[in-house]
């Protein structure tokens, strides 16, 4: 899981990022907190609960609307 370590800094970035989440099966609300997620929790360690959080402020930080635009629309599909 790379795409974790990669930092958000651009809308491109965000896109990217969220279509990585949909490829791996972890999308969920960006304000809640990954530790916080039983399915997360069981398969991934510490440090990249870690980085789903500091991906997640980057997101919200770089564009607040986009992010969840973005995300509610791949969810459609």
């Amino acid at each position: 899981m790379k795409f974790l370590t990669k930092q958000i800094k651009t809308k491109k970035d965000i896109k990217n990022y969220i279509d990585n989440l949909v490829k791996n099966h972890m999308m969920y609300h960006f304000e809640d907190d990954a530790k916080d997620i039983p399915a997360f929790v069981s398969r991934l360690t510490q440090e990249q609960l870690d980085l789903l959080d500091q991906r997640s402020t980057e997101m919200l930080n770089v564009d607040y609307d986009y992010t969840f635009d973005y995300a509610c629309l791949v969810l459609e599909d």
